[in-house]
């Protein structure tokens, strides 16, 4: 039995009773009278509670748990107390999870079944807990409680958010296939000889062919498209650099994402993507692939990942890869760049694979260091601050132009630009025929 915050303010009300009490025996009965009343009424309280137990529940989720996407967990409760039940509830979502509603009050009569909802949000991809349905049946006098916990203790899986692409992602994928759309193919400014066809308003005058001009007698133009079946390989850090946090995330979390919205995008243009983690060797591995069966893999392999202590090894990894995949490749290499070390190991290897491949580097913007670059000097310690700022950002932008030097392209943005701007590039490279 759990007595209630009822229960104990009316034992305090009878303290003062007995004080009077102890001043006189009229007072001595009253405070008698008083306690006796209250035991009674704990009594009756006790008989009339119901057995928590006798409460059936399940919990319904969603198919998929997305990380950060809002879903709704749905309680099924059925009792068969015998009598009517004033119960409480409290659900237990993982901690990882942001809740709302999960405790609430509900009246049940016998046989009597009711679904209760509650909202919750997951912060972080990878396995989690839901802990047991702990219940409550409340006294009519309010005065006692009694406790069951009901065993719907499940692991769920979250999945990075790999469908809803911002409004500046969607945008770039349908100008993108807009740009060059004609009778359902994906066109471009080259690559891959399509067709002749007739000169329309708005057509690039470079494109016109004039040996078909004077064969047809009417202005004619080159269509091309954009070549599909080509390759991109994701190859995300999982050392110990990404472990450090940017935002609300951990740097590793936001390449998993970006990694993931750019996975999606290569598969809706037609090309294989394949996936890979490395730290101090090659971890996780998913071959180049295509179709809706390939993309679920991808999001499997990136909800499981996690980051290492680690010190990586960039050349190790991709000789690995590269051994399996000797065809013209594009890789997309998320790492932290602003490290020396790694941002040497990103110039000696990730330039090393021009002109076979393509490398592209992505690593995320420190916000906080152009906040410092940007200090108003306010005392002698801020003149210190932002030049050791200024310092590193002009490292920063050394490391890029020495990957651009070699032939790398390079994506450094930051955190909510991330994935965006990781698409953009890639569109990019299939726009100008680079793969």
């Amino acid at each position: 039995m759990i007595p209630t915050v009822r229960l104990a303010a009316l034992a305090a009300l009878g303290l003062p009773l007995l004080m009077l009490g102890l001043l006189g025996r009229s007072g001595l009965w009253v405070a008698l009278a008083y306690d006796g009343v209250l035991l009674a009424a704990v009594v009756l309280d006790r008989l009339a509670l119901a057995d928590p137990a006798r409460l059936g529940a399940d919990r319904g989720k969603p198919l998929r748990w997305v990380q950060g996407r809002t879903a709704a967990v749905r309680l099924g409760l059925r009792w068969s107390g015998g009598r009517r039940g004033l119960l409480s509830l409290k659900d237990l979502p993982p901690p990882a999870f942001a809740a709302s509603g999960e405790q609430f009050r509900v009246a049940l009569g016998d046989q009597e079944s009711l679904e209760v909802v509650y909202d919750v949000t997951p912060g972080e991809r990878g396995y989690h807990d839901f802990g047991p349905l702990v219940v409550r049946t409340n006294g009519p006098l309010g005065l006692l409680q009694r406790q069951a916990v009901l065993d719907l203790r499940e692991r769920v899986r979250v999945y990075p958010d790999l469908v809803s692409l911002t409004a500046r992602e969607a945008a770039l994928v349908i100008t993108t296939r807009h740009a060059g759309v004609r009778r359902g193919r994906l066109q471009g400014e080259g690559r891959e000889f399509h067709q002749l066809r007739d000169y329309a308003p708005g057509d690039d005058v470079r494109l016109l062919d004039w040996k078909a001009f004077a064969h047809r007698g009417r202005p004619t133009v080159r269509d091309y498209r954009v070549e599909r079946n080509q390759r991109v390989l994701l190859l995300i850090d999982a050392g110990r650099l990404m472990t450090a946090r940017v935002a609300d995330r951990l740097r590793f979390d936001w390449a998993v994402q970006a990694a993931g919205r750019l996975a999606r995008v290569v598969l809706a243009f037609g090309d294989s993507v394949g996936l890979a983690f490395f730290s101090r060797e090659l971890d996780r591995y998913l071959p180049p692939g295509k179709g809706p069966g390939h993309l679920s893999r991808v999001a499997d392999l990136l909800s499981e990942a996690e980051p290492t202590s680690d010190e990586p090894d960039l050349g190790r990894a991709l000789r690995g890869l590269l051994r399996s995949n000797p065809r013209r490749t594009l890789v997309v290499l998320f790492t932290e760049i602003a490290d020396p070390r790694a941002a040497a190991a990103a110039e000696r290897h990730v330039g090393a694979l021009a002109p076979r491949h393509l490398g592209l580097v992505v690593s995320l913007a420190d916000a906080d260091l152009e906040a410092e670059r940007d200090l108003a000097l306010a005392a002698p310690e801020d003149v210190y601050r932002r030049v050791a700022a200024d310092e590193l950002w002009q490292d920063s932008r050394r490391t890029v132009r020495a990957l651009e030097a070699r032939g790398a392209l390079v994506v450094r943005a930051r955190a909510d630009a991330l994935a965006a701007d990781t698409v953009e590039r890639y569109l990019e490279v299939k726009r100008r025929g680079r793969l």
